[in-house]
């Protein structure tokens, strides 16, 4: 691993980092400055944001970053052109739309304005930055994306709240702020991206030679599509079959869970995939799999362990226990997470040794399985059947994985990685601990004793890891620290 590819790894760890931390302020800071409707209607713009973003990429940025071969600058120019004159046609689309419902009685023409020029700013800068960001990605230069995206992201959040506080309120502070990150992350992708003649026209479009990433791109689009199908059954089965108020707790759940893992887990999406396409043989990239499981576990687990606590006291302390049902879904969920670790990494994996067409084979049977086992576990036991559903279906999809890779890929081979693992059973002993201290002495303590434990209680999780231990020594001798 060299020493540039270890710097982008550590920036893009601080941006998502920045990230978290900048959603989490913007989701406190906007929950008190807007209406429960107002807040409705920003998160609805972020839906069609994401959904737009997703339509727009096809599966082409994976595609890019997973291709062998050199990339010529006509195929580059066809995608462009073509993801240029799509999200257009999205644009007009969702204009489309949202004004039909105003003239429905559906919508107001105001929230219609706010989510197309809201959605606008992701759908027509789309096309100029998803090229040099999957160049970026398949080189491994993570530094300028995690520097761009740090910086944008910030903006994003931080400058709505600024403007509706300080000038006027409204949602043009929104779309202001959409427009101006969107377009710097952009430029700075752009400019960090060294060749840029796609862009400028320099080459004809090869749109007959573009048809190979094209399909591969719809494949992996179609498993993104199924993905989406299936961590959402708590909103599109859930909700209608049991009210809305059971996807709001299942909601709440998912997103602690996000919060304590998506640091390191998003890092280890984003670059998975470019370091095992540069990995040879099946035997080192199973090697480099492996690895990277057990760090996600290392960094992961513990946070996910001490979650409960912490969700339990902020439920007592800052929101006046109206989700103490959703409490009850914490522990489930948390063990939907650990196989979670290991999914992430093997759907990676199958990307580089296989193709688009056994990535989505594998999501299409663990969405299926999954889609089968919720349902029959909710007509059984009601709205919590599909926690205890979660809790053990992840490993049909680590089993789905598993079964698209050749030897020497052997499932007994994760569960040492992952379930063997001191951080993982320091961090059960000291949350069992602090229940006892809770259950034995009648201590309960506020939130702020809560997660200073859990943070210690996270070092020292971390500390009894020899890896973590013969990374950091070694840099510690050679700069004279030891």
């Amino acid at each position: 691993m060299s020493s540039a590819f270890k710097r982008g790894v550590i920036a893009m760890t601080v941006a998502n980092t920045v990230a978290l931390a900048m959603a989490i302020i913007g989701y406190l800071l906007y929950s008190r400055l807007m209406t429960p409707a107002e807040f409705g209607i920003y998160a609805g713009s972020l839906a069609i944001a994401k959904l737009g973003t997703t339509v727009l990429d096809g599966g082409l940025k994976v595609a890019i970053i997973k291709h062998y071969e050199t990339i010529s600058l006509g195929v580059l120019r066809a995608l462009f052109l073509g993801s240029a004159l799509v999200s257009i046609l999205a644009t007009l689309l969702l204009a489309a739309v949202a004004f039909t419902l105003v003239v429905l009685s559906l919508l107001d023409t105001n929230t219609a304005l706010f989510f197309t020029l809201y959605g606008a700013a992701y759908f027509l800068t789309y096309p100029v930055l998803f090229i040099p960001l999957a160049k970026l990605e398949r080189e491994q230069h993570y530094t300028p994306v995690a520097r761009a995206e740090a910086l944008s992201i910030s903006i994003e959040y931080a400058l709505p709240a600024l403007l509706w506080s300080m000038v006027a309120p409204g949602f043009w502070s929104f779309i202001l702020a959409a427009w101006i990150a969107r377009g710097l992350r952009a430029t700075l992708v752009l400019v960090a991206c060294e060749d840029r003649a796609w862009l400028s026209g320099g080459s004809a479009p090869q749109w007959h030679e573009s048809k190979a990433l094209l399909r591969e791109g719809l494949g992996l689009q179609i498993a993104v599509a199924l993905s989406m199908v299936r961590d959402n059954i708590h909103l599109w089965l859930v909700g209608p079959w049991f009210g809305k108020e059971w996807a709001g707790l299942y909601a709440w759940s998912l997103q602690l869970c996000a919060v304590a893992s998506q640091v390191f887990v998003q890092t280890a999406t984003r670059v998975a995939l470019p370091a095992l396409r540069l990995t040879q043989g099946m035997n080192a990239r199973w090697k480099a799999t492996l690895t990277q499981i057990a760090w996600l576990t290392i960094f992961t687990a513990p946070p996910l362990i001490f979650l409960t606590d912490i969700a339990r006291a902020a439920n007592d302390i800052l929101f006046d226990a109206k989700w103490t049902a959703a409490l009850g879904l914490l522990p489930f969920l948390i063990f939907r997470m650990l196989p979670s670790l290991v999914t992430t990494p093997l759907g990676s994996l199958v990307l580089a040794e296989r193709n688009a067409r056994a990535y989505t084979v594998a999501n299409a049977w663990w969405t299926g399985g999954e889609i089968v086992v919720a349902t029959t576990m909710l007509w059984l036991y009601g709205p919590i059947g599909l926690a205890w559903s979660y809790a053990f279906m992840a490993w049909l999809g680590v089993a789905a994985f598993m079964r698209q890779l050749p030897p020497p890929a052997r499932f007994a081979s994760l569960l040492p990685p992952l379930l063997l693992r001191p951080s993982l059973w320091t961090a059960v002993a000291l949350a069992l601990l602090y229940q006892w201290a809770v259950v034995r002495h009648g201590f309960n303590g506020d939130l702020i004793s809560v997660c200073l434990y859990s943070a210690i209680g996270t070092l020292i999780c971390i500390a009894t890891e020899k890896r973590c231990w013969q990374t950091l020594i070694p840099p510690l001798h050679g700069r004279g620290y030891l």
